[in-house]
């Protein structure tokens, strides 16, 4: 599993893996097989990224600083990361906001873009 899922589960970043209860699982995702077999054995493994302030501190810095290539290290992780930061501090929410669309804004060609 691991080897199957690397480039995508062991990126940038914290996470915590954990094996997701067989109950939840069988009543999420129901499964029937017909014939049915004689035993069913179902193994979940669940996900949940850690944001750590050290995360937070290298996104807000690289926002500040429009450094693209950091922001984009944290791929499809950069909106829960900007959400909690704008949860922590609701009124750098739009600040945030801005310092993401003029990272994005600036172009390739730019000597001065990251």
């Amino acid at each position: 599993m691991v080897a199957t899922w690397r480039s995508s589960w062991f990126e940038e970043g914290s996470r915590l893996l954990y094996i997701v209860p067989r109950a939840f699982v069988d009543e999420v995702l129901p499964l029937s097989v017909s014939p049915a077999p004689s035993q069913t054995v179902r193994v979940f493994v669940g996900r949940m990224e850690l944001i750590n302030h050290a995360t937070e501190q290298a996104v807000a810095d690289a926002l500040a600083s429009h450094d693209r290539y950091t922001i984009n290290k944290y791929g499809r992780f950069l909106e829960p990361i900007l959400d909690q930061l704008k949860a922590e501090n609701p009124s750098r929410a739009d600040e945030l906001d801005r310092e993401l669309q003029d990272t994005y804004s600036i172009q390739v060609d730019d000597p001065q873009a990251n």
